[in-house]
């Protein structure tokens, strides 16, 4: 027997999804972070940009673009991994010339894990990849359209991160 709309419990088939969110921009939200956070998903558009790198790795290496020179620490908790994990991404990285460690100006007992050249230039490959990636979605969408996604999305950039500070206090 299937629920009435909006009730949720034991009688749900299994075809519906007892945990909807009554937010579609969540639920939207939510279906593209899936989608696009996915391994397979990271790794088939860094393919296509001729990268061949894992997600993981990408993910690494879009943190230090973003964020600069890191701590081997840090790296660990923005990728929600060890510090071993991080130690032997970061081995391979540097084997292929993409990361080096350095000292911390700060701690000269401390080192840190920047980009080199080679680095910043796969990241420029990964970045045109995702230009590319929402032309195309985009493709269809009239100027105004996405004139306005971009506002909007801009705004709700602000305002999530904004929400993040404001949960974290």
């Amino acid at each position: 027997m299937a629920n009435p709309a909006g009730q949720r419990g034991s009688s749900v088939s299994p075809m519906e999804n007892p945990l909807d969110y009554s937010s579609a921009p969540l639920a939207a939200l939510l279906e593209v972070f899936t989608l696009w956070g996915s391994g397979g998903f990271i790794e088939r558009l860094a393919q296509s940009a001729g990268t061949a790198l894992d997600a993981t790795s990408i993910i690494l290496l879009t943190s230090l673009s973003r964020n600069g020179a890191t701590r081997p620490s840090d790296l660990a908790e923005t990728l929600g991994v060890g510090a071993s994990n991080v130690s032997k991404m970061t081995k391979r990285l540097a084997e292929l010339g993409l990361v080096e460690r350095a000292t911390d100006a700060a701690d000269a007992r401390a080192s840190r894990i920047r980009l080199t050249a080679d680095g910043l230039a796969t990241m420029r490959v990964l970045v045109v990849a995702g230009d590319d990636m929402m032309a195309n979605i985009l493709a269809s969408w009239p100027d105004d359209q996405r004139a306005n996604l971009a506002e909007l999305l801009q705004r709700f950039s602000r305002d999530a991160k904004a929400f993040a500070a404001q949960i974290s206090e």
